[in-house]
């Protein structure tokens, strides 16, 4: 499987200041929060900073999986994606994910960094690929 976080879809991620995360309970109970600190890590990870996730973290202590929405207003475009998540606080990413945020907002302590390994990436605006998972080809 080769990633798709690159081109349009990068660059939608990216242009997007905040963005919708959702998380399930075991329940299947939805909870969807706007989120700040949101990145591309590489074409197929991506990592949402936890500052303030209580539910959330919660949620993906019993279910993995994540999914966000973009939409970019000047481009059109719009994706969801779904992807499995792990919770890390300390190594690697933990450590730069922390800096990042600190360095916008140094009053902010990261309790964990969520790292989301992309399954899906589904086409939201409309037209003749509305539906079309990215990762399907």
């Amino acid at each position: 499987m080769t990633g798709v976080l690159t081109g349009e879809v990068r660059e939608t991620l990216e242009r997007t200041s905040v963005i919708p995360v959702a998380t399930a309970s075991l329940d299947g109970v939805p909870n969807v929060v706007p989120m700040r600190f949101v990145r591309v890590v590489d074409d197929e990870t991506m990592v949402v900073a936890d500052n303030y996730m209580d539910k959330g973290a919660a949620n993906l202590s019993h279910n993995a999986w994540l999914a966000l929405t973009v939409w970019d207003r000047d481009s059109k475009r719009a994706y969801q994606v779904k992807g499995r998540a792990d919770v890390l606080t300390s190594g690697p990413l933990f450590d730069e994910t922390a800096a990042w945020v600190a360095s916008l907002k140094p009053e902010l302590r990261t309790k964990a960094a969520v790292r989301v390994v992309v399954t899906n990436v589904f086409v939201c605006q409309p037209g003749p690929d509305l539906g079309k998972d990215l990762f399907a080809g």
